[in-house]
């Protein structure tokens, strides 16, 4: 029996301004990611797509099965696979582990068939994927954007249109608490907010990004009940350097942006070292049971990353499953 084999992978990310409140959103990538292998046979199964989640095999699969589903779907392929993820990006967190997800899965399916689809289309295949899988409220089209173009990208997420897609570079600090789930989120708290939403997003459309991150967690954060020291805090630490944190998505996250190293002379890193440590102290102190992450901004395509990990993959005969993911290199 042949099987096809398929990988793809795309980036998580954090949040300049939620589409919730007004359906246009702003949103960048980070380095962490998540992977994506697909299996296309012809086995006689009763289901004809099963997902599997390798971080825990209860989270529900739906979402990556029906992004196999679509493009199989879509390029008139009556094969049966299975698809597993596997995730460097918290789930639930706001980090944009559901668009990475998608993009990944889709990327991966693609693989498999020796096929292509125009960028735009994967992303909007992912997107639909997502709000049939209910994991999403707007859809998160910024999320996908730049979950899969990198950067930074501003959209209009009901009309899925990408506005502007930019370079960003920045280190990146993720507080991650803990879970909260898109869907749970109460849209009409954040609905009310949405006159100053759009300020907020106005300031990301013209490139002040860190105003608007600045509004947008301090809004969201009223309108989710989150408590909005961890950033408050962060940028009060960090205001030499000009440091900003925020909620990201529908939380519990936050995550802060830090000038990259390469920015700075060495005696200023070592200053701003000394405040990334002071941030994490405090933050441990807010939240004992938080993870905290260190990584960048990352402006790669998730297509061409897809293409340099699925030749990673075929090349050295592995698998998800047993692959070590840190000592990857492609």
């Amino acid at each position: 029996m042949k099987i096809q084999k398929g990988y793809g992978c795309a980036f998580g990310g954090g949040t300049i301004v939620n589409a919730i409140a007004t359906w246009s959103g702003c949103a960048y990538a980070t380095e962490m990611k998540t992977y994506a292998e697909v299996l296309l046979h012809e086995e006689k199964t009763s289901r004809r797509i099963v997902g599997s989640v390798f971080e825990n095999e209860k989270t529900n699969p739906h979402l990556i099965e029906l992004c196999v589903q679509f493009v199989l779907e879509e390029l008139d392929c009556s094969k049966k696979a299975s698809v597993l993820t596997r995730s460097e990006i918290p789930i639930a967190g706001g980090l944009k582990s559901s668009s990475a997800a998608a993009n990944a899965c889709v990327l991966a399916a693609l693989d498999a068939l020796g096929e292509t689809m125009e960028p735009s289309d994967i992303v909007k295949l992912g997107v639909r994927a997502a709000k049939e899988a209910g994991v999403t409220i707007t859809g998160a089209f910024d999320d996908a954007c730049a979950s899969f173009y990198g950067g930074v990208a501003v959209t209009e997420n009901k009309t899925l249109t990408l506005l502007k897609r930019e370079e960003f570079h920045y280190d990146v600090f993720v507080l991650n608490p803990g879970k909260a789930f898109s869907s749970e989120t109460n849209v009409s708290r954040s609905v009310l907010m949405k006159d100053l939403v759009q300020i907020a997003f106005d300031s990301a459309f013209v490139g002040e990004y860190k105003t608007a991150m600045k509004l947008n967690g301090l809004i969201y954060c009223g309108a989710l009940g989150f408590n909005p020291e961890p950033a408050v805090s962060c940028m009060e630490i960090g205001e030499k350097f000009d440091v900003v944190a925020g909620l990201s998505g529908t939380g519990p996250s936050f995550t802060a942006l830090f000038p990259t190293s390469d920015s700075l002379g060495k005696e200023q890193n070592e200053e701003l070292n000394v405040l990334k440590e002071k941030i994490k102290l405090n933050w441990k102190l807010q939240y004992p049971n938080a993870a905290v992450f260190e990584t960048k901004t990352s402006n790669k395509n998730a297509y061409e990353e897809s293409v340099r990990f699925s030749k990673f993959m075929k090349e050295n005969q592995t698998d998800l499953k047993s692959v070590n993911l840190k000592n990857m290199k492609f």
